[in-house]
């Protein structure tokens, strides 16, 4: 391989990273505000679960419904 065949692929790599983050954050935030959370908490939860896009997603997923399902 040559350097500017590894720098593309250094680049399509941090493409898709990007794009992970970007969708996860997008996913959580806008599942947060359908069931009824805040625009800013919402905004908050898309930004967790984007900036730690594994770890951040399935702890909205396995912890929603202790947070969410309080009695109002």
């Amino acid at each position: 391989m040559t350097e500017h065949e590894i720098k593309i692929l250094g680049i399509f790599f941090y493409s898709v990273i990007l794009i992970i983050m970007l969708v996860s954050g997008i996913w959580v935030g806008i599942d947060a505000r359908k069931i009824g959370r805040p625009r800013s908490e919402s905004i908050i939860w898309g930004i967790f679960a984007g900036w730690m896009f594994i770890v951040g997603p399935v702890f909205y997923f396995f912890f929603k419904n202790k947070f969410y399902n309080q009695d109002r």
